[in-house]
């Protein structure tokens, strides 16, 4: 039997082991030994006896006599001829030792390096990071600057008007004047006194909360096609967003019903132990509620905030957008809780500085200041509220586009990570 791969059986081998080996010894040959004749002269070379030949100081009992000199403990050094030239080092046109030479298409700086992705418009073909996102934006909102400001502008009109009506006409400050001249306010008196002083400041939140999911499914066409590297007039984007107003609208007020209903469930505790006589208590678990309300709503916030682009660019349902939100910002939920706050604080900074000259002016025509929303001796005048609105109107009209632009750009960014989309638009791209 062979020791070929396959063909052996465990036990011993049939096949005699080399000279030295741990195998049985071989059969004494029936002829005696001769002496090897030398290849360069015609003397006879005796035979070196095992004794004469060097000892290894580690030798096994089982290992052959016939072993290395003991100063021989590895591969040796290899040294190259005298007179022999180095190779050129690889930045030079040398050997690059670390594999073979880079394929076509692939930048050579250096090391190996990643293809260069594709970038037909305002972002690279690519999973994106923090600051592409927000530089997209911005890039979307220069390249398409009529299309977005005339969206944003109808959207922020709208919004500032129904919020300036509803801050003119639920804001009352006489509640919380009553307050202060109470020496001992009940429980009671302060949700009583907090409601009437910032109901419309509630109101308007969200009509805030409207405008910007109005703005962002709006939006999302121009920033899907700058994404490309295409033009949109107006009338186009309104062409393709116009047969899902409706549902568009549906989607608006559902998300903002969830984020109340949150709110509501987790203070009403608070307000029927309050309703049955312990107002101190009452007031304690409503305000632990609502801290706990708070946290729920944020959660619902990042977890459907990819809704309306979904809605939009995949003709989805109300409660199918809603789903494929939560599908894509599942497992990512920090990274896009990270990117929506920073695009908050950005816009509402940018908003501020828009928005102060109106605050000045409108405080030097009427004597007042912000102030006055939360002074309890005088509600803001109209004349105030108006000055204000304006300064919004134009501060929504170039935020707006930011927080648009970087929720569309997020839910791409998504696709491409989890669904390879960024193979899909440069298939699209390419056949421009």
């Amino acid at each position: 039997m062979t020791n070929t791969p396959g063909s052996t059986t465990p036990g011993p081998s049939d096949s005699p082991e080399p000279d030295g080996g741990t195998g049985p010894d071989p059969a004494p040959s029936a002829t005696p030994e001769r002496p090897v004749q030398s290849q360069t002269a015609d003397r006879p070379v005796p035979p070196v006896p095992p004794q004469a030949l060097p000892q290894h100081p580690d030798t096994h009992p089982g290992w052959s006599p016939q072993q290395p000199p003991a100063n021989t403990t590895g591969w040796a050094r290899w040294t190259p001829p005298q007179g022999s030239r180095p190779p050129l080092p690889p930045a030079q046109g040398g050997p690059r030792w670390g594999g073979p030479p880079p394929p076509n298409g692939w930048q050579q700086q250096g090391p190996w390096t990643r293809p260069a992705a594709p970038q037909p418009g305002v972002i690279p073909l690519r999973p994106l990071d923090v600051g592409e996102i927000l530089n997209g934006s911005i890039a979307t909102l220069r390249r398409h600057w009529r299309a977005i400001l005339s969206v944003t502008f109808a959207v922020a009109l709208v919004t500032q008007a129904i919020a300036v009506v509803v801050e003119g006409l639920f804001t009352d400050n006489s509640s919380i004047q009553k307050i202060e001249n109470n020496d001992h306010p009940s429980a009671h008196d302060v949700l009583h006194a907090l409601r009437d002083a910032y109901a419309g400041l509630g109101l308007t939140a969200i009509i805030a909360a409207l405008g910007v999911l109005t703005a962002t499914a709006m939006l999302t066409m121009v920033t899907s096609r700058a994404t490309l590297g295409r033009t949109v007039s107006v009338g186009e984007a309104w062409r393709e967003a116009r047969p899902r107003v409706g549902r568009l609208i549906g989607l608006s007020f559902l998300l903002v019903f969830l984020y109340i209903a949150v709110l509501v469930v987790t203070v009403l505790p608070g307000i029927l132990v309050a309703a049955a006589g312990s107002s101190d208590g009452g007031a304690a678990l409503a305000v632990l509620g609502a801290c706990a309300g708070m946290v729920l709503m944020v959660w619902l916030w990042i977890l459907l905030s990819l809704a309306p682009p979904a809605l939009m660019l995949e003709n989805q349902s109300i409660v199918g957008a809603m789903k494929r939100s939560a599908k894509l910002v599942r497992g990512a939920w920090w990274r896009v809780l990270g990117v929506e706050l920073l695009t908050v604080v950005i816009t509402y900074i940018a908003s501020a500085i828009i928005e102060l000259p109106f605050t000045l002016l409108s405080a030097a025509f009427t004597n007042e200041s912000f102030s006055s929303f939360y002074n309890s001796d005088s509600n803001p005048s109209w004349t105030f509220l108006i000055i204000t609105g304006i300064g919004a109107v134009i501060g929504s009209m170039f935020t707006l586009p930011i927080s648009a632009g970087s929720v569309t750009l997020l839910y791409i960014d998504q696709r491409i990570r989890r669904e390879s989309l960024d193979i899909e638009l440069t298939q699209a791209a390419q056949q421009d």
